[in-house]
C-alpha cells in the first residue's frame, strides 16, 4: 500500500512538473494588468510565428502603456465592435505580400473604413506593405515596392540580415527580412521617420482621414532572440526605442519620442551678451522748427523765337573806292617807258609815190611810207 501510494506521488510531481512551462509559456489573448488604451495585435495567416507577440511586448513597454488583445481567426474576431473599442490595430510582420493580402482582403474594407474615422493603424513589414494599393489597403498618398530589388540596397534577398537604417538622422542597425520601401508622391505631407541608405523612404507617419497611419520596413520591434535565432549578432541592433517613436509619432500626430539612441537631443540655450550699462539720459533739446523759405518770383516763361528762314547770302559788288594819297613824302614818280615807232622807209619821190598809192602799182611798192599829203588826182 505505502508502494503504491509512492507511486502516486512520484507520478503527481511528474505531471506538475511537466505541466509548469505550459503554463508558464502561454501567451493570453488580452492583458488586464495595463492601464492604457487598447491595442488589436493581429495574430493568424498573415503573420509569423513569434511576430504578433513581440508586437504586443513592444505596445505594453511603449510610453503609452497600450492594453494589447490578438485579434484573427482563432482570437477575437476582427469585427465593427471589436475595432471600435480599440484605439490601435497593428498588423506585424508575415508570410509573402500575396499571402497575407489573401488572408486579410475580407477585413480590408472594414479596417479602412475605422482608420478613416479616426482609428490609428501600425504595419511592420508585411503590415507595411499591407498599407499600399497593390494589394493592400491603400492607406499611403503612394504606394509600396521591393526595397530590395532597387539600385544600392543593401539586401538582396528575402533572409534575414542586419542591415542600417537612417532613423531621423542617424545610423542605426536593425532586423531586415525582405522590407518594403514606401514609395510617395510629391508634396505628401507624411512624417519621414527613417530611410534607407540610398535615401529610399524606410519608415513614415501620415494622416488618414481622422485617422492615422505609421508603417516601418526594417522590423524596429524585434529583440535579441530574433538576431540569435537566425545565427545574427544581436549587438547594438535592438533599438527598441525606434519602434516606440513610431507609435508615439503616430497616435499623438507627431509628438514622437524624439529618440536617437533612447536619448533625446535637448538645445541648451545660449546665454546672451552681458547688459551694457546705459548713461543718464539728458533731456532731448527742444525741435527746431525750420523758418519757412522767403517766397520767391515765379521764373519768367521762357521764350523761344520763332525760327527764321535762312536766306542764301548776297555778294555785294566790291565798291571802288578812291585811292587816298598818302602822307608824308611821296615815293620817286617813274617815267612812262617811250615805245620806238615803228622804222618806216623815206617817203618815196614824186612821181612815185603817187604810184604807190594805186591798188595796182602800189604792190610793186612795198613798206613805201605815204607822203601824208592828199592825193592831186580824184579817186575813179
Amino acid at each position: 500500500m505505502r508502494n503504491h501510494q509512492r507511486i502516486l506521488v512520484v507520478l503527481w510531481l511528474v505531471l506538475a512538473l511537466v505541466g509548469m512551462p505550459v503554463v508558464a509559456t502561454a501567451q493570453p489573448n488580452s492583458n488586464a494588468t495595463a492601464s492604457g488604451p487598447l491595442a488589436l495585435v493581429y495574430r493568424g495567416p498573415a503573420s509569423c510565428q513569434g511576430c504578433p507577440e513581440s508586437v504586443a511586448v513592444m505596445l505594453r513597454n511603449s510610453p503609452s502603456h497600450f492594453r494589447t488583445e490578438y485579434v484573427g481567426p482563432n482570437d477575437t474576431p476582427i469585427t465593427a465592435e471589436t475595432l471600435a473599442r480599440a484605439s490601435v490595430f497593428a498588423q506585424p510582420g508575415g508570410p509573402s505580400l500575396s499571402k497575407a493580402w489573401k488572408a486579410m482582403k475580407p477585413y480590408s474594407g472594414m479596417i479602412r473604413d475605422w482608420i478613416r474615422n479616426g482609428g490609428n493603424y501600425l504595419g511592420f513589414c508585411v503590415g507595411g506593405y499591407l498599407a499600399g494599393a497593390t494589394p493592400g489597403y491603400d492607406l499611403l498618398p503612394g504606394d509600396t515596392s521591393q526595397y530590395s530589388a532597387k539600385p544600392g540596397a543593401t539586401v538582396w534577398d528575402a533572409q534575414p540580415h542586419r542591415s542600417t537604417v537612417v532613423w531621423r538622422g542617424q545610423e542605426k542597425t536593425a532586423y531586415f527580412q525582405d522590407p518594403p520601401a514606401f514609395d510617395l508622391e510629391p508634396g505628401h505631407d507624411a512624417t519621414i521617420l527613417g530611410t534607407y541608405k540610398g535615401g529610399e523612404i524606410a519608415a513614415l507617419a501620415v494622416d488618414f482621414g481622422k485617422g492615422r497611419v505609421g508603417v516601418t520596413g526594417p522590423h524596429v520591434e524585434a529583440d535579441a532572440s530574433w538576431f540569435i535565432d537566425d545565427g545574427l549578432s544581436a549587438q547594438d541592433a535592438v533599438h527598441m526605442d525606434l519602434a516606440h517613436d513610431l507609435v508615439e509619432t503616430t497616435v499623438h500626430r507627431g509628438a514622437g519620442t524624439g529618440t536617437s539612441s533612447a536619448t533625446t537631443l535637448v538645445a541648451t540655450p545660449v546665454p546672451g551678451p552681458l547688459p551694457v550699462p546705459m548713461p543718464a539720459e539728458t533731456p532731448a533739446p527742444a525741435p527746431t522748427v525750420p523758418a519757412e523759405p522767403a517766397p520767391t518770383e515765379a521764373p519768367a516763361p521762357l521764350t523761344i523765337p520763332a525760327p527764321v528762314e535762312a536766306t542764301p547770302p548776297t555778294t555785294a559788288a566790291p565798291q571802288e573806292t578812291e585811292a587816298t594819297p598818302p602822307t608824308g613824302t611821296p615815293p620817286a614818280s617813274t617815267p612812262p617807258v617811250a615805245t620806238p615807232p615803228a622804222p618806216q622807209r623815206p617817203p618815196l619821190p614824186w612821181p612815185l609815190n603817187r604810184l604807190a598809192e594805186d591798188p595796182f602799182f602800189g604792190q610793186f611798192f612795198p613798206g613805201a611810207a605815204p607822203t601824208g599829203q592828199p592825193s592831186a588826182r580824184p579817186h575813179s
